[in-house]
């Protein structure tokens, strides 16, 4: 089981909300390379940067976390 981020959504939801990664990471309590890594693919990273993008983006992490089998 894998577990990857719908990009796509989050930087929709970025662009519609003005917000930056900087502005996510400061948001959850994250470090910017951690949220950056989670966007580009490289890692989902730690258990705290999904909260902190949803916090963020008033998601909940069922809508943001794709489970591959």
């Amino acid at each position: 089981m894998k577990l990857k981020l719908d990009t796509k959504k989050i930087y929709l939801a970025m662009a519609e909300k003005g917000l930056t990664v900087t502005e996510i990471a400061k948001a959850g309590g994250v470090s910017q390379q951690a949220v950056s890594n989670a966007l580009n693919g490289n890692r989902v990273g730690k258990v705290k940067v999904v909260p902190a993008i949803c916090k963020a983006l008033d998601f909940s992490a069922k809508d943001i976390v794709i489970i591959e089998d």
